[in-house]
């Protein structure tokens, strides 16, 4: 069975293939390598969530970032 891509994502968090760059009071940026071993830039500015993966919609590897962060400016 193929995987849906809240499960992808949460497979690149757990086998460690996301980097957090850093976390600023308006951004977020990060790497994460994908399954062909290429590295994508995502992230989080005013506009909204990023990732340059070739993917349309969310992608598996923003689910991965959003399930360790918040978007900036969200009360906990």
């Amino acid at each position: 069975m193929r995987e849906n891509v809240e499960a992808k994502g949460r497979r690149l968090l757990t086998e460690g293939r996301l980097t957090i760059l850093g976390v600023r009071s308006r951004s977020i940026d990060a790497t994460c390598r994908g399954d062909s071993a290429e590295v994508y830039r995502l992230g989080y500015r005013p506009g909204g969530w990023f990732c340059d993966c070739a993917a349309l919609g969310k992608c598996s590897h923003l689910v991965a970032l959003q399930l360790v962060t918040l978007r900036p400016g969200v009360a906990t």
